[in-house]
């Protein structure tokens, strides 16, 4: 018979005191607490992606600083992907890279900035600058972005 997981509590977290050797409090449903020798509490989920067999874990972040709530959040979360197929890693890593796709600087943000810069400071007409975002799109942008 399966050993039956008591959930953790605050309490409990709090009174983890370190040892000679790393060691880990479990949550349940792949959510773990790792105490470092040094005193450091980590979160992590454990979890099988959906196209390997092998196990592996996401750091979610130091306790205190993540509660114990917050973790549980997370590691619903990460169940929510992997019931849809997804593994929570490398959504994370998608999410990441749109991101810094998003905040990228572009010639063609550049562009757009330096166009609204100068209809303000000076008596570009609407039409001209019409006219020089055209020839952007369609000699610059396709080449440099």
């Amino acid at each position: 018979m399966p050993k039956v997981l008591k959930s953790l509590t605050n309490t409990e977290i709090a009174a983890a005191k370190p040892q000679k050797t790393e060691y880990m409090l479990r949550d349940g449903d792949g959510l773990a607490l790792l105490i470092k020798p040094s005193g450091r509490k980590i979160w992590y989920f454990e979890y099988a992606p959906p196209a390997l067999k092998k196990r592996t874990k996401i750091s979610i972040g130091p306790y205190p600083v993540v509660t114990l709530a917050m973790a549980r959040d997370f590691r619903l979360q990460y169940r929510r992907l992997l019931v849809q197929g997804i593994d929570p890693q490398a959504h994370l890593e998608q999410v990441a890279e749109e991101q810094r796709l998003q905040n990228e600087c572009t010639l063609e943000k550049v562009a757009e900035q330096w166009l609204k810069e100068k209809k303000r400071t000076s008596d570009l007409s609407e039409d001209h600058a019409k006219d020089v975002w055209r020839s952007l799109e369609m000699h610059v942008f396709p080449s440099f972005g």
